[in-house]
C-alpha cells in the first residue's frame, strides 16, 4: 500500500492486471492506457478521479490518437474497471460545495478497479497457475516429441507436435497433443527443497533452522538512506514465531486474505497469492523456495508486503535477498521479527 494512503501502489496494481490480463480479455496496449490514467493519480486523494486532458493522456501514451483513446477507455469501462461520468461539455473537471463537504466530480473514475483488486488478485493467481501448467505441458509435449524423433525422424506425430509448439496453446490442446504421443518422459515427485520444518504445516507456528540471524534487508528496504541494522541476538537453532504473530505484524499482507489465516500452510498459500501482484515472477519465487524452503519464501512475501512502499522494485528486490546478491545469511523470520522493532507505539 502507499504510504500516503490505504490504496495500492500503482506498479502492483498494474502487475496484477498484466498477470490477470490473458483471463480478463485485456491486451498489453489497454493496460497502458490504465497505467497512464493511473498516472495522474495523485499520492494523497480522497478519490480515484482522472481529470487529465485527452492531450495529457495521449502524451502519456506516447502520441496515441484521441480515437484509440476513447477506445481503450470504453474496453476497460467494459471490463468493470473504469466509470466515465460525463459533464454536460465533456470537460473533466469537480465542483466543491464547502458548506456541505460535497463535490461533483466529472471525469474517468477508477474506484471500480480498487474496489475489486482483492478479486483482481485471485484472477491474477489463477492466471499465473494456468501458465505454469501450460509451460509443463508444452515442456513435456517438447521432451515426448524430441525422443520419438530422434529414434524415428519421420514420426508424423512428434513432428506435428513440436509444429505445434510455436503457436500459443490452450491446457486442453496441450492435452490433446500429449495424448497422440505413445512415448512420454518420466515424471517424479518434485522436490520443494524444502530448509524450513513443515512437519507443523498445518501446525500454528513457523519454524526456521538457520545458524545465522543477520537481517539483510539493508534494515527496511533500498529506498532506506539508514545504514542496515543487524540482529545481534545469538545464532539459534530452530526460531519459531507463531502464525497470528505473522498476520498482526504484516497487516498489509493480511488485508487481501481470501480466508482467515490460522496455520503454516495458510501462510504459504497466501503468499503464493500475493506474489504476482507484487512483481513476483514464478521463476524467482521457486529460486527462493529452493534455497529459503515453501515458509521461508512465503514470509519474505509476508514481510515485502509490509514495507513494499519504501522499495522501488519489489520483484528484483525479492529475488536479491532471496537468491542474488543480498542473499547470504538472509533470514526471513528475522525480517518478519523487525517489523516489530518498528512498530510505533500507539499513546
Amino acid at each position: 500500500m502507499s504510504a500516503d494512503n490505504g490504496y495500492p501502489d500503482r506498479h502492483i496494481v498494474m502487475e496484477t492486471l498484466r498477470t490477470a490480463a490473458p483471463l480478463l480479455g485485456l491486451r498489453a496496449p489497454v493496460l497502458a492506457t490504465l497505467d497512464a490514467l493511473l498516472s495522474c493519480l495523485p499520492p494523497k486523494r480522497t478519490h480515484h478521479t482522472v481529470f487529465a486532458s485527452n492531450a495529457t493522456l495521449t502524451f502519456r501514451r506516447n502520441g496515441i490518437s484521441d480515437r484509440t483513446l476513447r477506445r481503450h477507455v470504453a474496453l476497460l469501462q467494459d471490463a468493470g474497471l473504469l466509470t466515465r461520468h460525463d459533464s454536460p461539455n465533456r470537460k473533466r473537471y469537480s465542483r466543491h460545495n464547502r458548506e456541505d463537504g460535497m463535490a461533483l466530480r466529472f471525469g474517468f473514475d477508477l474506484t471500480p478497479l480498487f474496489r475489486r483488486m482483492t478479486e483482481l488478485v485471485r484472477v491474477a493467481c489463477d492466471a499465473r497457475t494456468l501458465q505454469e501448467r501450460i509451460a509443463y505441458l508444452t515442456c513435456k509435449i517438447r521432451a515426448a516429441a524430441n525422443d520419438l524423433l530422434m529414434s524415428d525422424p519421420k514420426h508424423e506425430a512428434a513432428a506435428l507436435a513440436r509444429a505445434a509448439l510455436r503457436r500459443k496453446l490452450t491446457v486442453s490442446e496441450c492435452e490433446a497433443l500429449l495424448e497422440g504421443l505413445e512415448q512420454t518422459p518420466a515424471e517424479g515427485a518434485s522436490d520443494p527443497g524444502e530448509t524450513m520444518d513443515m512437519t507443523g504445516r498445518n501446525g500454528q507456528n513457523v519454524r526456521h533452522h538457520q545458524n545465522s540471524t543477520k537481517e539483510n534487508i539493508d534494515r527496511t528496504a533500498e529506498t532506506s538512506t539508514q545504514p542496515s541494522r543487524q540482529d545481534t541476538s545469538p545464532p539459534d537453532q530452530g526460531r519459531e514465531i507463531p502464525v497470528n504473530e505473522i498476520v498482526r505484524l504484516c497487516p498489509e499482507a493480511a488485508q487481501f486474505e481470501q480466508a482467515p489465516t490460522e496455520t503454516v500452510g495458510d501462510v504459504v498459500a497466501h503468499a503464493r497469492f500475493l506474489a504476482p501482484m507484487m512483481g513476483i515472477d514464478a521463476c524467482s519465487y521457486d529460486a527462493a523456495r529452493s534455497r529459503l524452503g515453501e515458509t521461508g519464501a512465503a514470509l519474505t512475501v509476508w514481510g515485502l508486503m509490509q514495507i513494499q512502499h519504501r522499495i522501488r522494485k519489489l520483484g528484483a528486490y525479492f529475488r536479491s535477498i532471496t537468491s542474488g546478491a543480498r542473499s547470504d545469511g538472509f533470514d526471513p523470520i528475522g525480517l518478519i521479527l523487525s517489523l516489530d522493532r518498528e512498530r510505533i507505539p500507539t499513546t
